[in-house]
């Protein structure tokens, strides 16, 4: 364990946490590091610790994703999928253990189980508001099992599935580029890659997501982009839509990310190994609407 390399990649999640505060980037990409470790330093466990808190909403959403990955591969293994209401009991139990464990904030003893943001930082959150997270849970899982999205999924044939609910990567300028795939199918000369959202939808860097599948699909399955079409399906809506990249808008991804490693990188004094500068040269966003939702509020001391 003691010889992991902190190795430097890009994703849009990082370029994400970047953009919203160097300070919070520090922290989920260099401060954690080793934190898994007996003798690690306690502030170091702590960042490690407060690193995989997430807030209800993420958690909610991991569920979902977990449920419809665990059937997809079912159906590719030619396993029996079970009825759709008894996943979501089984689902809705499971969240309650680990609701319960997170309230206890057994997390700090057991670091890998649940922990909730709203736990650690004694966010108010009334009875109602939880049970609607139980609610959105049970909405998206019911609108996906009757989809015709899952019933075309069913019939699928076995030689077409390529990715579910995997992580991937492709590389551009010798700097690797980190994509989940939630689900690929091919079908004839195209490829159909699906994209679950549990919460909202559209987001303003949509456009980054879908030149990432574009790019990796053209580097991985030497796809050219105009036989790439993305379906977005929005669970709790249950709408999908449809979309496609250009080559135009390919190339401009990639000018993008290289100005997004640029910038990240002008922030290591060793960029060959990824070793950063000291946290005080990380600047902190004066900002309490991204600092009330910091993972890392209690340990940002500078």
């Amino acid at each position: 364990m003691t010889n992991l390399k902190n190795e430097f990649s890009w994703s849009k999640t990082r370029d994400e946490t970047f953009k919203t505060c160097p300070r919070q980037y520090w922290f989920a990409f260099y401060g954690f590091w080793n934190g898994w470790l007996k003798d690690a330093p306690e502030r170091t466990r702590q960042i490690y610790i407060l690193k995989n808190l997430k807030n209800r909403q993420t958690w909610a959403g991991e569920k979902i994703h977990h449920c419809i990955q665990r059937s997809i591969n079912n159906i590719r293994r030619g396993i029996k999928v079970l009825p759709g209401e008894e996943i979501i009991s089984i689902t809705l139990n499971r969240m309650r253990a680990e609701f319960r464990s997170s309230r206890a904030k057994n997390y700090w003893k057991k670091p890998k189980t649940c922990a909730l943001f709203e736990h650690e930082y004694g966010v108010e959150v009334t009875d109602q508001q939880w049970k609607e997270i139980a609610q959105n849970v049970e909405t998206c899982l019911r609108n996906f099992y009757a989809s015709d999205i899952y019933n075309g999924l069913k019939a699928h044939g076995k030689d077409g599935w390529l990715k579910v609910e995997e992580f991937s990567s492709f590389y551009l300028d010798k700097i690797k580029v980190n994509l989940a795939i939630d689900c690929a199918i091919k079908k004839g000369n195209a490829v159909i890659i699906y994209d679950w959202k549990t919460g909202k939808t559209l987001s303003e860097d949509l456009s980054i997501q879908l030149c990432c599948y574009a790019f990796y699909a053209m580097e991985k399955w030497n796809l050219p982009p105009d036989s790439l079409r993305v379906i977005e399906y929005n669970l709790p809506s249950n709408k999908a839509n449809s979309f496609s990249v250009t080559s135009g808008e390919v190339e401009g991804i990639k000018g993008y990310i290289r100005g997004s490693v640029k910038d990240m990188q002008s922030l290591l004094k060793d960029p060959e190994n990824n070793i950063p500068l000291p946290e005080d040269q990380f600047s902190k966003v004066e900002n309490e609407r991204v600092s009330l939702r910091c993972n890392f509020r209690k340990v940002c001391r500078i």
